[in-house]
């Protein structure tokens, strides 16, 4: 039996929040990595996949306390409401995850040698490691390499193999990263 708290607004915002991890699990499964043989491929790492399956999992817990639960002490209304702050953040969190990692497995990043290619919006981009220019590290930890084309990449260091990929460049480069 659904809690008296439980009014049409909230219960569609919660479902909404749940819709929108559905979606983004299913942009990760429509996202299949392609197989590169003789590749080293960056794909979403441990700390992706357990943003977008944890905090579902902790989204769902509260949502069934919140629907079904309830609480019985005085300030109940109050921590009705905390309650549903947590699983629009958690559950939110989750669907972004969920299109990060969908984000990540299109991308496609990978090297061999001293190539490194990855997938853009216009199509596949090569650059060599010797190519190499200059770096910066984002607002969000991510480390942007410049190449002297002009290509930037992208590389979330929380990454599959990331870290790697930074080493490799920064010994080709001759300088640490």
């Amino acid at each position: 039996m659904l809690q008296d708290y439980v009014t049409p607004l909230p219960l569609a915002l919660v479902v909404a929040v749940h819709v929108a991890c559905m979606v983004a699990s299913t942009a990760v499964l429509r996202s299949a990595p392609s197989d590169f043989p003789g590749w080293r491929v960056v794909g979403p790492g441990g700390s992706h996949w357990f943003c977008l399956f944890g905090c579902w999992a902790f989204a769902m817990l509260i949502s069934w306390v919140w629907l079904f639960v309830g609480s019985a002490r005085h300030d109940a209304d109050v921590q009705m409401r905390y309650a549903l702050m947590l699983i629009f953040a958690f559950g939110i969190a989750s669907a972004w995850s969920g299109f990060y990692i969908a984000q990540l497995r299109r991308k496609a990043l990978r090297w061999r040698g001293t190539a490194i290619c990855w997938r853009e919006s216009d199509g596949d981009v090569v650059e060599d490691m010797g190519d190499f220019d200059a770096f910066r590290e984002a607002f969000g930890g991510a480390l942007h390499f410049r190449f002297r084309d002009g290509a930037i990449l992208k590389l979330d260091l929380h990454s599959r193999n990331a870290e790697d990929l930074a080493s490799a460049i920064s010994q080709r480069a001759g300088f640490g990263i």
